[in-house]
C-alpha cells in the first residue's frame, strides 16, 4: 500500500472506521483526525494510531463530531485544517443501524426519517465540506509509487453497503439510505473529477461491529441472513476491508465510483452480493443401478475477473464427446482441471456473476455457445453494432460471431447472472478466411488451461 499525507476518518471509533484509522496510521499516514459522536472512543483509537504508526513525525488527534450539524462539521474540518493545513484522505464511515426489522407496511416513519438525516444528509453536508476545501488545495502526486497516475487533490470514500444494490427484507430504511448514498457518491465524482477529487463508495456486505452487535439486540436475524448470502459462512473483519478501502483512495478518477465489497465478491467466493448462491447436484448410480447424488456443492473453480468486476463459476466441463461416464472419470476430469474458454473436442458449463453496469471486452470464442440469462438483464452487442436485449430466461445461441455483453440490470445498478454452455465447433470460414479467435482484455483469465 502507498499511503502518504493527511487523513479525516469520521465515525471512526468504532468497527471500519477505527480499523481504517489504525490501518492508515501503519500504512504511513503523516496524520489523521478520528472525530465521532463518542469522544472518548475516538481518543482511545487515536492512542492506538499513535502506537502503531509508522511515520516518525506523526500527528493524530480525536474530536466530537455530529455530521447532521454543519456548524459541528465547520468546527471538525477548521480543527483537521489548522492541524495539516490539508485533507488528503477523508473516510466516511459515519452512521446509524437497524434497530427494528418490519416489513414496508409496519415500518416506523421516525426511523426511516433518522436514516436519511444521519446516512444520507449527514454524507452529503460531508461530502459538500470536503470537497469544498479540497478544491482549494496545491495538487500533489497522486502516490509516489504508482506511475502515470498524475495529480490530485485529495480523496473521499463513503461507506455503502452490498444493500446499495440490492433489498434487504424488513430494511427499507437502510435500503433506502444506502441507495441514495451510492447516487451522492457517482454525482459527487463526477463533479468533483475535473478539480483532481477522487469520490468513491465502498460497499461491504456485512461486516463484524458494534453496529452488527446492535442489530442483533434489537432483534435482527443477522445469523440466518449470513448463513443464507455468504458462501464463507461469517461475516467480515473490520480490517479486512481496509485494503478496499486504500484500493479506493488508489483509483484513477475514470474507475468505477462504487466498490462492492464481501465475503463472496471482492476477495474469493460466490455469489456476487444480491445473487442466490447457486447449488451444483451431480448424480451417479450405487451397486443397483439406481440413481444416486454423488455432491452437492458450489462448484470446484471460481475465478474473478477485471477489476472485482465479475465472478465466473465453473458448473462443469468435459474433456470430450461423447463423454466417459464410466468410472466417474468425467467428475475427476472436471474436478481437477479448471477449463480454458472452451474444450477441444469437451464441453465447458460456465456460469459468471457481474457486477452494476459492467461490460465485457469486445471477443470471439470459436465454439457453440448457448448463453441463458439467470438474472437480471443484459445486452448483447455484435461487432457490426446490431444489439438485442436479454431477460430473465431468454437463450442466445453464438455461433461464433465477435460480440459483448453490457449487464444493465435496474438500469445498471443491480448485479446480474448468465450461464453459457460452450461447445467446441469445426473451424469457421468466411469469405474464404478461416475467422479467428481472439478476448481481448479476457485473454489472461483463460491462459495456461
Amino acid at each position: 500500500m502507498d499511503i502518504t499525507g493527511y487523513a479525516f476518518i469520521a465515525g471512526g471509533a468504532s468497527g471500519i472506521g477505527r480499523a481504517c484509522a489504525i490501518g492508515l496510521a501503519k500504512e504511513g499516514a503523516a496524520g489523521i483526525v478520528i472525530a465521532d459522536l463518542n469522544l472518548e472512543a475516538a481518543k482511545q483509537v487515536a492512542a492506538e494510531c499513535k502506537a502503531e504508526a509508522t511515520m516518525a513525525e506523526f500527528r493524530v488527534d480525536a474530536l466530537y463530531l455530529d455530521v447532521t450539524r454543519e456548524d459541528s462539521l465547520k468546527i471538525a474540518i477548521d480543527h483537521v485544517l489548522g492541524m495539516f493545513g490539508r485533507i488528503d484522505y477523508c473516510v466516511n464511515c459515519a452512521g446509524i443501524g437497524v434497530q427494528s426489522t418490519r416489513e414496508i407496511s409496519e415500518a416506523n416513519a421516525a426511523e426511516f426519517r433518522r436514516f436519511l438525516e444521519v446516512n444520507v444528509e449527514g454524507a452529503f453536508l460531508l461530502t459538500r465540506s470536503v470537497s469544498a476545501v479540497m478544491k482549494r488545495q496545491e495538487l500533489k502526486p497522486d502516490g509516489s509509487n504508482s506511475s502515470g497516475r498524475g495529480q490530485g487533490r485529495g480523496v473521499i470514500v463513503n461507506l455503502g453497503s452490498a444493500s446499495s444494490f440490492v433489498a434487504t427484507p424488513c430494511m427499507v430504511q437502510y435500503t433506502t439510505a444506502k441507495h441514495a448514498l451510492i447516487g451522492l457518491t457517482k454525482n459527487a465524482a463526477l463533479d468533483n473529477a475535473a478539480h483532481g477529487i477522487r469520490v468513491n463508495c465502498v460497499c461491504p456486505s456485512w461486516v463484524d461491529t458494534p453496529m452488527i452487535q446492535r442489530a442483533k439486540d434489537g432483534g435482527v436475524d443477522i445469523d440466518s441472513l449470513v448463513k443464507a448470502a455468504v458462501p464463507l459462512g461469517r461475516i467480515a473483519k473490520p480490517e479486512e476491508i481496509l485494503p478496499v478501502i486504500v484500493m479506493a483512495d488508489q483509483q484513477k478518477p475514470s474507475e468505477n465510483p462504487d466498490l462492492l465489497v464481501s465475503a463472496g465478491y471482492i476477495s474469493t467466493g460466490w455469489p456476487a452480493p444480491g445473487l442466490r448462491r447457486t447449488v451444483r447436484h451431480i448424480t451417479g448410480h450405487n451397486a443397483e443401478g439406481k440413481g444416486i447424488f454423488l455432491s452437492t456443492d458450489c462448484g470446484d473453480h471460481h475465478r474473478m475477473m477485471g477489476n472485482q468486476q465479475a465472478l465466473a463459476n465453473i458448473i462443469y466441463s468435459t474433456k470430450e464427446t461423447p463423454v466417459e461416464l464410466n468410472g466417474d472419470v468425467d467428475v475427476k476430469y472436471a474436478k481437477e482441471n479448471e477449463p480454458p474458454l472452451h474444450i477441444h473436442n469437451g464441453s465447458v458449463v460456465r456460469m459468471i456473476d457481474f457486477a452494476p453496469n459492467v461490460m465485457s471486452p469486445m471477443h470471439r470464442a470459436v465454439s457453440l455457445d448457448y448463453g441463458i440469462v439467470i438474472e437480471g438483464e443484459f445486452k448483447l452487442i455484435l461487432d457490426s453494432g446490431e444489439e438485442r436485449i436479454m431477460r430473465q430466461g431468454d437463450v442466445s445461441v453464438q455461433r461464433a460471431s465477435a460480440h459483448k455483453w453490457h449487464n444493465i440490470s435496474g438500469n445498471g445498478t443491480l448485479p446480474g447472472r448468465m450461464m453459457w454452455v460452450l461447445l467446441d465447433c469445426k473451424p469457421v470460414i468466411h469469405n474464404g478466411e478461416k475467422l479467428e479467435e481472439f478476448l481481448g482484455d479476457l485473454q489472461p483469465y483463460y491462459e495456461g488451461r
